[in-house]
């Protein structure tokens, strides 16, 4: 297995390390300064500052990693950063919490330069460099806290560590099958488990109660590359069970059909207003691409959505009952797959028309069209000359 020399990386070990205990110690010292003095674990509350914008850095990084894992086809190991990602907010959220019970500000850190080469690359700088990073950050942390005997914040910050071990351990294993001369295919497991309650990863199936901190099975999310989307929209209560399907299989599109080189850039009131109260991502943050993408279409979105739930069938225009003859006249009265029977009758589906079904698609959540889509597909195609 390939190894970094971590002399290449500034002198060697011992300066290293002295280097990093300093560093630690200048960033606690700045984090105290930064937290309200009105709470009675100064300590503590630096040293989780500390450990939250951690958490958020990593959060950001392990998106990144994901997101170069799609994009070399290793959707295995896209997953399993997902599921690192996830549990690094999980984490930061925790922390959160633990400084506001303590009446400590909760410091909001810059957003910091996510630098990512290839995944194998990724995943060496994981196990080589941050993990033994941590190793060292740990300990500096629980015994900065310790004398102040915050019994939360103790637990917290050993549950961090014993986290980011599991981690550690689990990328070894991937970088191995990675590195082994017979790939990866078979040796990678496909599915990520999350405990929501301290950020622990297992893989396959979880054990019936977390290694870590000893919560449920139930406790347990599978981790995928669109948590954070999804976990959005099942949190916005002003979105029924339909409408959250509606707008999770709009995003599965999105994140199927993006361009990772794409740049997209929100206008400033992107965020703000009716549609994005309704159909938007909640408090403004680090959107990926994909979640900029879908917040840049939401006023078409929602408009052709609430065009399809006020299609009334019973109350037709003749124009639409004449077109709605026309397409049982062809193809009968059962539900029409569309995209079928045209590629039977010319070879193909041309690519402007494929769009308009995707759309009716993704809309409805049907692929066999009834007379709700076809009306909807009729409000749209106009301007593709789709011919029945």
């Amino acid at each position: 297995m390939y190894k970094f020399d971590l002399r290449v990386l500034g002198g060697n070990k011992m300066r290293h390390r002295s280097l990093a205990i300093l560093l630690s110690i200048l960033c606690v010292a700045l984090a105290t300064k930064t937290c309200i003095a009105a709470t009675q674990h100064p300590e503590t509350a630096a040293a989780l500052q500390l450990l939250r914008n951690d958490e958020i850095r990593a959060a950001r990084m392990y998106r990144a990693y994901a997101r170069q894992a799609h994009t070399e086809k290793h959707l295995n190991i896209e997953s399993f950063f997902a599921a690192l990602g996830w549990s690094a907010m999980i984490r930061a959220e925790a922390t959160a919490a633990v400084l506001n019970q303590m009446n400590a500000t909760v410091v909001s850190s810059g957003e910091p330069d996510v630098r990512v080469s290839n995944t194998k690359f990724n995943l060496r700088l994981m196990t080589n460099v941050e993990g033994p990073k941590m190793d060292r950050r740990y300990p500096l942390l629980i015994e900065q806290i310790k004398g102040e005997g915050h019994a939360v914040a103790i637990k917290t910050v050993t549950h961090a560590w014993k986290v980011d071990q599991g981690h550690r351990r689990l990328a070894e294993s991937i970088l191995s099958s990675m590195e082994s001369f017979f790939g990866i295919a078979a040796r990678i497991p496909n599915e990520f488990h999350v405990c929501r309650s301290c950020g622990a990863v297992q893989a396959g199936v979880p054990e019936l109660t977390c290694p870590i901190c000893a919560g449920p099975f139930s406790d347990y999310g599978l981790a995928h590359a669109k948590w954070r989307f999804y976990r959005a929209i099942n949190e916005n209560s002003r979105l029924n069970a339909e409408e959250k399907a509606f707008a999770k299989r709009v995003y599965d599109h999105i994140h199927a059909t993006s361009d990772p080189s794409e740049n997209v850039t929100l206008a400033r009131d992107a965020v703000y207003g009716e549609v994005y109260e309704k159909w938007g991502l909640g408090a403004p943050w680090d959107f990926c691409l994909e979640e900029k993408l879908y917040i840049a279409q939401l006023a078409d979105m929602a408009h052709v959505w609430d065009t399809y739930k006020s299609i009334n069938t019973h109350a037709l225009d003749d124009a639409d009952k004449a077109y709605l003859q026309e397409m049982r006249d062809k193809y009968g009265v059962r539900p029409i797959n569309l995209r079928r029977e045209r590629a039977r009758e010319r070879g193909k589906v041309a690519p402007e028309v494929q769009k308009v079904l995707e759309m009716v698609e993704i809309v409805s959540g049907r692929t066999e069209f009834q007379d709700e889509e076809l009306i909807l597909l009729r409000s749209l195609i106009a301007p593709v000359g789709f011919a029945g």
